[in-house]
């Protein structure tokens, strides 16, 4: 069937070049419709259940809402971890499920288990709430605005305002946008602020205070008035138009003259208690965060979002500047044009290659068009298969390019050089049917070329968790490669030859690289065939000497990314004002800003309402861009960094790049390399063994950033009830509870609608009332009868301490204990933390310790590459044998993959000792190239025997014929690659390390199998060909070999 299909390509080459015009345009219009990103979406699907619960504290948000949601949600088709986080007022619950669950689905579960935890909730706490559809690297942009100090016009509260409902809205309305979150600036406000002395003065309590300004903010319905033709809309207008009309609000008239509002509060606009705030180069800023939906396309959503922006800023007034900090389409392109343009190098260096070696413009034109349109009609298949253009689809085109211009070497060569031996013969025959048996020489080999490479990629699919979402779309765009090579040879190459080669000039003699190339092989050759024992014994030291080296190798995850934007953390010790953790920044920025390596320091401090970040006011990020001067000694520019984050006193940085930090998250929870999980039910007992493990962790060399998480007891201010003496006077705990709530946290009684903007009105004491111990003991509260009594008489005020959050995964508390690692491999420094903890810590009954963190990832994906890596090599070793029908020539093929381990090895060694997942993904790579080199030698070995050629005969000829096609198809694997090692940058960190490894192994593999593998025919060639042809014809020439 094959060889039909071949006649009938040959005898149709026309109609077939037609159809391949029109497929590559329809290929190079599809293209640019391919969605781009930096990776491959690598986190799970994740949902947020956010829940407000005012005045309580963190162990009561655990108990009554945390630990009723996660009871909730455990059990969930699909879920693989509950995380959760319980700080003051608010408890924050990720659930996270396993790849391949639809978000949407997802969502629906969860919303449903929602609803059976709902009604154990307590009164007072809000409705949970899911966050945005969103995805951990789903930030794409980040705004700053700030206010001309001199302006007298402008504050941070109306900056604040004309975000809020301006820019926010108009950003949501992008197609792909999921969330806006806005930090600083001050929340616009009316405010009724009450004066516990003036109160007692007017003898009204804090509970008619309350009722009396939700009732000035109503409007009341009052249906149609109807006359026989029309019909009018009556309305009751009681809404609050300004501050007077509230001011002017009755709290109760007594004989005739009216209590207001204004007599016993402070009626005005202000700015709402800070949670959060944010600042840009040492002034103070509202600082906003664009995310995306998981599904939307990076650069196109940002370029709608810049777009808006842009109509937003022509209204802004002229004393606010809008300042983009952050914009993830800047690293997608630069990463994805450094990958694009080392493909685009990498080809040109293969032409390059080519043209010496074939030195014949029509066999070139062959190869290089197989070449590009393989490339090209790979696009397209990814493309069908829904993958689009990132560093990982690319690269597995950049990793292909040796194995898509191996086939059209191989088939062109081969054809070539049978059409000039053809013309040059005493009996030509016609050079359409050469070129047909030159397709059937070489159909077997690169069948079975297309399969070892299929085989030998297979381990990359087995891989799981996040590094299987990075390497299997690689993995994918090889395999397409090689597929595609492979039809392309079978289904264009024939054609392409037939209107090509048989027209033009040929001559006798091969191109002078060739011959160049076969005269210093020949007595290599000549020399391995004689001291093949020599030969081998060298070949077998080498590789010896390869694995006595590899076990004391360093090992890491992924290399780090050469991010331009930093970001960091910055913890204070908890119970730190925001005020305080805002000096620390403002600290930062200013030792900072004048530093030409930094572009620009951003600061968030706190929380921004709706975020799921539950950080409290102690906690910060700080965004650092760099420039193109510190992005040219990053490591320096880094540890600059480092040092004046060290100067700041009773402050734990954490230093990372966005990509890094939130991979390091999605692999742990954490965002750290390393995360030491402890767990156990007691909250001091967890603080106890954290403090032992970071103790053990902070002398082990490598060790940066290290943190032990912030769960200590904080003062409190706590009002206890007295339910005996409450009871006497007629007053439930819920009475006295609400009271407290509005007097010290506000309450929130009703909505000011103006100009289509709603603000809050809160009622509460006064700042001076609600700090001073004294004033809120002597607060008056209604009895039932009407008279009021202060608070002292039915509760005590008393300090005491509480825990400052509350974290929890899968079911148990938590504390960790993260650390950076610089300088030193991740493997060996977790080696020497586990040995350390397991000496030193002892850990009491019911508590125990998880390693988390890149090195779990890491260790994961070497124990599947390993495994699956040998059950790769028994399934070649099949199809070899399958192939040469020849258990001693399968022998001989594989002997090449240790041989190729010997480069792979001494080009690690070389570059830093250090494998991580992408140098193994390389060996991978590498062992497929080497064994198709392996498989054309022997396959010409054994075509020769079948000839009946004599061994030695059969071994020179045998070997100067696959001379060019093997040095063509290494050259071109190896060098095709050399873009990618070296010059490094953005895109490339992943892909680098597997160059290297391909790189190296490629150069030591050719030299070695060019001689190994005639030494061992040499010595060994009476015992691997077994035949009546053979046997005889080596009676009758009397070769021996020495």
């Amino acid at each position: 069937m094959l060889s039909a299909i071949v006649r009938a390509v040959i005898a149709r080459r026309w109609l077939v070049l037609l159809a391949t015009l029109l497929l590559t345009f329809w290929t190079i219009v599809t293209i640019p419709q391919m969605p781009l990103d930096v990776f491959p979406p690598f986190a799970p699907p994740q949902v947020e259940i956010e829940t407000e619960a005012p005045g309580l504290a963190p162990e009561e948000v655990e108990s009554l809402v945390t630990l009723p949601i996660e009871s909730a949600i455990n059990g969930t088709p699909g879920v693989t971890d509950v995380r959760s986080s319980s700080a003051a007022g608010v408890s924050v619950v990720r659930v996270v499920f396993g790849w391949g669950t639809d978000i949407f689905q997802a969502r629906q579960l969860v919303t449903e288990r929602l609803q059976q935890a709902q009604s154990k909730l307590p009164t007072g706490v809000e409705i949970p709430r899911i966050a945005p559809t969103s995805s951990p690297i789903g930030t794409i942009l980040k705004v700053a605005f700030t206010v001309d100090p001199d302006s007298q016009d402008m504050d941070l509260m109306e900056v604040r305002r004309l975000v809020d409902w301006q820019v926010t809205n108009r950003l949501l309305a992008v197609p792909g946008v999921s969330q806006v979150a806005v930090y600083g600036g001050e929340v616009r406000q009316y405010q009724v602020l009450v004066d516990p002395a003036k109160l007692k003065a007017f003898d009204v309590s804090l509970e008619q205070v309350t009722a009396a300004a939700a009732a000035a903010n109503v409007n009341a319905p009052g249906g149609y008035l109807i006359d026989a033709d029309r019909e009018k809309l009556i309305r009751g207008i009681g809404r609050i138009e300004s501050i007077s009309d509230l001011k002017q609000s009755v709290i109760e008239s007594r004989r005739g003259t009216p209590v207001r509002l204004a007599e016993v509060a402070e009626v005005k606009i202000g700015a709402a208690v800070k949670r959060g705030d944010g600042s840009l180069n040492g002034q103070e800023a509202v600082v906003l965060m664009v995310n995306k939906q998981p599904v939307a396309d990076t650069p196109t959503v940002t370029r709608a979002v810049a777009a808006a922006l842009e109509e937003v800023k022509a209204g802004l007034p002229p004393s606010v500047t809008m300042s983009i900090t952050f914009r993830q389409e800047d690293y997608i392109a630069a990463s994805v044009d450094n990958v694009r343009s080392a493909l685009v190098e990498g080809s040109l260096i293969v032409a390059a290659i080519l043209i010496p070696f074939l030195m014949n413009w029509r066999t070139l034109t062959v190869c290089l068009l197989d070449f590009f349109l393989t490339l090209l009609f790979a696009l397209l298949v990814l493309h069908w298969l829904g993958l689009g253009l990132n560093t990982m689809t690319l690269g597995g085109l950049a990793v292909a390019i040796g194995t898509a211009v191996d086939d059209a070497i191989v088939y062109g060569e081969n054809t070539y050089r049978n059409l000039r031996e053809n013309k040059f013969s005493e009996h030509p025959r016609p050079a359409l049917e050469i070129i047909f048996e030159g397709s059937q020489e070489v159909r077997e080999s690169l069948i079975g070329a297309t399969l070892i490479g299929i085989v030998v990629f297979s381990p990359i699919f087995t891989l799981s968790g996040v590094e299987g979402r990075i390497f299997t779309p690689m993995g994918i765009a090889y395999l397409v490669v090689v597929v595609v090579s492979s039809l392309e040879s079978l289904l264009v190459s024939p054609a392409l030859c037939a209107i090509l080669l048989p027209h033009g000039r040929m001559t006798a003699a091969e191109p002078w690289l060739a011959r160049w190339f076969k005269r210093r092989y020949q007595p290599v050759l000549l020399f391995s065939m004689r001291r093949s024992t020599w030969v081998m014994l060298l070949a077998a030291a080498a590789m010896a000497a390869a694995l006595v080296v590899v076990p004391s190798f360093g090992r890491s995850f992924l290399p780090e990314f050469q991010e331009q934007t930093l970001v960091n953390t910055l913890t204070l010790y908890p119970g730190t004002s925001l005020e305080a953790t805002n000096r620390a920044a403002f600290a930062l920025e200013e030792s900072l800003k004048g530093d030409p390596r930094f572009t620009y320091i951003q600061t968030r401090s706190g929380r921004a309402p709706n975020d799921g970040d539950a950080g409290g006011v102690n906690f910060a990020h700080v965004d650092v861009e760099l420039s193109e001067k510190g992005l040219a000694d990053r490591p320096a520019s880094i540890e600059k960094l480092r040092q004046e984050f060290a100067k700041l006193p009773g402050v734990a940085p954490g230093i990372g790049g966005f990509i890094s930090h939130r991979m390091d998250e999605v692999l742990s929870g954490v965002r750290s390399q390393i995360a030491v999980k402890i767990f156990g039910p007691d909250l001091e007992q967890l603080r106890r063994i954290g403090q032992q493990v970071d103790t053990q962790m902070q002398t082990v060399l490598g060790i940066v950033d290290l943190q032990l998480e912030p769960q200590v007891p904080i003062d409190q201010i706590q009002i206890v009830f007295d339910r005996e003496a409450a009871a006497r006077y007629g007053l439930s705990v819920g009475n006295l509870a609400e009271t407290i709530e509005t007097a010290l946290n506000g309450r929130v009684v009703s909505q000011v609608l103006e100009d289509q903007q709603t603000f809050d009105l809160v009622v509460w004491l006064e700042p001076s009332a609600r700090n001073n111990l004294v004033t809120i003991e002597n607060l008056l509260i209604d009895k039932p009868n009407g008279e009021r009594i202060p608070l002292s008489q039915v509760a005590r005020i008393r300090k005491g301490t509480g825990p400052n959050t509350i974290n929890r995964e899968n079911v148990s508390r938590r504390i960790v204990v993260s650390a950076n690692v610089e300088g030193r491999d991740l493997r060996s420094v977790v080696n020497e933390i586990q040995a350390r903890v397991k000496q030193n810590v002892s850990l009491p009954a019911g508590y125990f310790i998880h390693y988390g963190g890149q090195f779990e990832a890491e260790e994961r994906a070497t124990q599947n590459i390993l495994v699956f890596g040998v059950i790769a090599a028994v399934v070649i070793t099949v199809l070899m044998y399958l192939s040469v029908k020849s258990i001693a020539s399968t022998v001989m093929i594989m002997i090449n993959l240790p041989i190729a381990l010997i480069g792979g090895v001494v080009s690690v060694a070389l570059t830093g000792g250090v494998i991580s997942v992408a140098s193994l993904v390389g060996f991978v790579t590498l062992f497929g190239v080497a064994t198709r080199n392996g498989l054309l030698l022997v396959d010409n070995y054994n075509t020769k025997f079948a000839e009946g050629m004599p061994l030695r005969e059969l071994l020179i000829k045998g070997s100067m014929e696959r001379l060019n096609a093997i040095l063509m198809t290494a050259l071109t694997s190896a060098l095709g690659l050399a873009p990618l090692v070296l010059v490094g940058g953005p895109g490339k960190e992943i892909l680098q390390p597997l160059a290297i490894v391909v790189l190296g192994g490629l150069f030591t593999s050719t030299a070695l199998t060019l001689m190994v593998l005639p030494a061992l025919y040499a010595r060994f060639g009476k015992h691997l060909f077994i035949g009546k042809i053979f046997t005889s014809e080596l009676k009758e020439s009397k070769v021996t070999v020495p």
